[in-house]
């Protein structure tokens, strides 16, 4: 009689036990169709804009302003983005990150291979609040250098806990990583 309240006693701790550091864990299964308004929104990365020479500039303050009927809406940087690239092309290219955000991040790279549907080995890159600053910083693999190109993923994520997300971006098909045709790479900035 005594051993069968032992055995009663320790099986009740081992459930309690169980239940205490499953409780720790916040588990959240969802298939995306109905998105939850307490979930971090996803920042949006703008493809940079070019530098406006002074004489542009002068030219522009002086010109008529359209009235207000008359002007156009300016393009979806999305759609921006994928005409410049036509669907066709494989550019390739090196990645510059810029972390503006107030968040420690790890940037996860997961690449194409040249079957349609494989992917090779994923890298990361982990970022500090505020590093790449404007410039950014190029990306690079101990094997070599990195060559990011059009069906690559990147998704972007907090490590401080703060539940923070980037991404998915797939390269050459959504508006980030921007393709910058004059310096022969893929920029990515994340804002907070």
């Amino acid at each position: 009689m005594n051993l069968k309240i032992y055995q009663i006693v320790i099986g009740v701790s081992i459930v309690l036990i169980t239940g205490m550091f499953l409780g720790r864990f916040e588990i959240t299964i969802s298939n995306g169709s109905n998105p939850s308004s307490d979930w971090p929104s996803q920042a949006t990365a703008y493809p940079p804009t070019p530098p406006v020479s002074p004489v542009a500039r002068a030219s522009a303050d002086t010109a008529s302003e359209p009235k207000p009927d008359s002007t156009p809406t300016p393009p979806d940087p999305e759609e921006e983005l994928l005409s410049s690239i036509p669907a066709n092309t494989n550019v390739t290219g090196s990645l510059r990150v810029s972390n503006r955000s107030e968040h420690p991040v790890r940037v996860a790279l997961l690449s194409k291979q040249q079957a349609e549907k494989s992917y090779g080995k994923p890298a990361h890159w982990d970022f500090a609040p505020g590093e790449g600053g404007d410039k950014g910083l190029m990306l690079s693999l101990p094997e070599g250098k990195l060559q990011v190109k059009r069906g690559d993923i990147l998704v972007v994520f907090a490590q401080d806990g703060s539940r923070h997300y980037w991404g998915p971006y797939v390269a050459g098909e959504t508006a980030s990583p921007a393709w910058n045709s004059t310096a022969g790479e893929w920029q990515l900035i994340l804002q907070p």
